[in-house]
């Protein structure tokens, strides 16, 4: 489909491809990964012809059409994002138009046979596109991508950028091109539209390349890899989890073969510099001289990835309540977000906030941020907490014209230069780079360089909203990290399910005004929610409702004693699962470790719910399985 041959690209400051080959196969599925700065918006813009080669040819089949998604869109227009979908495939509304022309000139001449045939060969064409479903299909995409019915018909220039960007997408989407080239697709997207639009490329039948820096997405919609490593490509197998173990045996090689080839060498040197002046010697000496010309040098694997250990203040330890909202309402005008919410925080917890998009998840951190007044009840602080704020927009926040090493200096001015420099260090910023001033930084500079900031003064419970958007995999692993080593509470917003995953302890879900708390990562919530589910569907099976009229009395009791049996072993599974997540939390307690008593009761009770929360599910089995 397309093939890139001999390419070289060249910038004032570096280098980005030297020859490089690569050709992107019908029905490929490509994660194309590399450090920021590497080149694959530049690849995927030369591609389309918006970026010029200096050296080499593109060629792309004629017959394939090609759909990019740039990370920025600029452009706007009165018309509304229904329209602007539609008109994706212009020649639907064209033939629409010429039906109803014909249409009518048949109403008004019944026997004219070639009006008839025009309009038989329109209907036919009209038809070959799905031109009776086409809006349905457009409905569909906007649907997932998370706009509302009335959203649809709202004028494009109404939306902000990164709704916009949502409608480019669903443009591209609804047009089907042969190849689809995405460059950071889920930057502008929540965690529903996130998990649409994964399922929506899974099914995919065209060819996909995507730069993407959620590697749970990229896991889950492609099955090769192309890296951009010192200004070529190379190609592996499978997603990106398979990637990382490959590249890891590659570079484990290529460090043995580094460290022989090192070997080698230094004797070869060694026996020059002994024998270089004898004459007896002096054909061996050259031709041992020449051998080292002519070798093809091994490079060590890029030392820059190794990991870096990050090393945050802490916090003291704080009141076991953090913050308690007590029948809180939030409104904006009529709309009301929350009437009565009643939630604590307590010490130690790193809550993910999820839910769909303008269900209040936003609305809740900024509630605790102080960002937004509440409109009724209460929100009671504990004694002495303090709290920190990262929102999704940081450039504004910071002073520009600061260097990255004064505006952590200044915020800890009893910290030496070494100190500053380390903990800069630990966050990818080092060497030369700490005097650049903020305003020349990238964006995902920039929300690295806000969480430094954010994370240098300690403070009993954070609250972040998006910290990994436009951050790269080594960004997101830092952050992580960092996060993941804080003592204090957590309340985060993420559609970056690996990051939750690996920084949660608690999931609370946010819908239609209402909170439901799940006690365990991202992971545990999923596990949840699809136990839940299949609990419904088992109920579902056995209503004596839902399916047809019993055949006698005695059946309908059955059908009426099984579906009261499987709702109350519902809410005993429910009742058992929080009661063995309580005698959990009893054994991770640290301040109870040395309780004997406490502890061996607490194993004890734990062993005697997990027997009688397997035998309910046994139970829950054979009552699906009689029906």
């Amino acid at each position: 489909m397309i093939n890139l041959h001999n390419i070289t690209k060249t910038f004032p400051d570096k280098t980005l491809f030297k020859a490089l080959d690569l050709v992107i196969k019908k029905g490929s599925r490509v994660g194309l990964v590399g450090a920021n700065g590497s080149g694959k918006t530049t690849l995927l813009r030369m591609i389309v012809g918006d970026e010029e080669t200096d050296e080499g040819l593109i060629q792309v089949d004629r017959k394939i059409s090609i759909g990019y998604l740039p990370q920025e869109i600029m452009s706007t227009s009165h018309e509304t994002i229904l329209h602007e979908v539609l008109n994706e495939i212009p020649e639907i509304g064209e033939l629409e138009t010429k039906l109803e022309d014909l249409s009518h000139q048949v109403s008004t001449d019944p026997d004219n046979k070639t009006l008839l045939a025009r309009l038989g060969r329109t209907q036919a064409e009209f038809e070959r596109l799905n031109g009776w479903s086409i809006e349905s299909e457009a409905k569909k995409v906007l649907g997932g991508l998370g706009f509302s019915q009335a959203q649809m018909n709202t004028p494009l220039e109404q939306f902000s950028g990164g709704w916009r960007m949502r409608v480019a997408l669903a443009k591209l989407l609804f047009r089907k091109p042969d190849i689809l080239l995405l460059d950071e697709p889920t930057n502008h997207l929540d965690l529903g539209s996130l998990i649409w639009l994964e399922t929506f490329l899974k099914e995919w039948a065209g060819a996909l390349v995507l730069i993407s820096h959620d590697r749970t997405f990229l896991d889950k919609t492609i099955n090769q890899i192309f890296e951009i490593d010192h200004m070529r490509i190379q190609i592996y197998a499978g997603n990106y989890s398979a990637f990382l173990v490959e590249k890891k045996m590659r570079n484990d090689q290529q460090l043995a073969a580094y460290k022989n080839q090192q070997k080698m060498i230094a004797e070869i040197e060694q026996f020059i510099e002994r024998f270089r002046y004898k004459d007896s010697k002096a054909t061996q000496v050259q031709s041992r001289v020449k051998s080292l010309e002519k070798l093809e040098r091994v490079l060590p694997p890029d030392v820059e990835q190794k990991r870096i250990s990050v090393r945050i203040p802490q916090p003291e330890r704080s009141s076991r309540i953090i913050a308690e909202f007590r029948g809180a309402g939030k409104s904006y005008g009529t709309l009301e977000v929350f009437r009565t919410l009643t939630l604590s925080l307590e010490r130690s917890q790193k809550i993910g906030l999820v839910g769909p998009n303008g269900a209040g998840k936003s609305t809740l951190l900024k509630m605790l941020a102080g960002v937004e007044p509440l409109s009724t009840g209460k929100l009671v602080w504990g004694e002495g907490v303090e709290r920190a704020y990262f929102a999704q927009h940081q450039f504004e926040a910071l002073p520009l014209e600061s260097s990255i090493y004064d505006l952590i200096s200044n915020e800890n001015p009893k910290w030496q230069t070494t100190q500053v420099r380390n903990y800069l260090g630990s966050f990818l910023f080092s060497g030369d780079t700490v005097e650049k001033p903020i305003k020349v930084l990238s964006g995902g500079e920039i929300s690295r360089l806000a969480l430094a900031k954010m994370l240098s003064t300690p403070s009993h419970l954070i609250l972040l909203d998006e910290p990994t958007n436009h951050l790269d995999m080594r960004s997101r692993d830092v952050v992580q990290e960092a996060i993941g080593s804080f003592t204090g509470s957590m309340v985060c917003i993420s559609h970056d399910r690996h990051f939750l995953n690996a920084v949660t302890n608690m999931i609370i879900e946010v819908d239609q005004g209402k909170i439901q708390i799940f006690p365990g990562n991202y992971e545990y919530y999923l596990w949840k929610k699809s136990q839940t589910q299949e609990l419904e569907t088992a109920a579902d099976k056995v209503d004596p409702d839902s399916r047809q009229t019993p055949k006698s009395g005695n059946d309908y009791n059955e059908r009426k004693k099984r579906s009261n049996r499987l709702k109350k072993l519902q809410k005993l599974i429910e009742n058992c699962d929080r009661a063995i997540l309580t005698q959990n939390a009893i054994l991770n307690d640290p301040n109870l470790a040395s309780d004997y008593d406490r502890i061996q009761k607490a194993i004890t009770e734990k062993e005697v719910l997990e027997d009688q929360y397997l035998e309910f599910l046994e139970e829950l089995d054979a009552l699906g399985e009689e029906d």
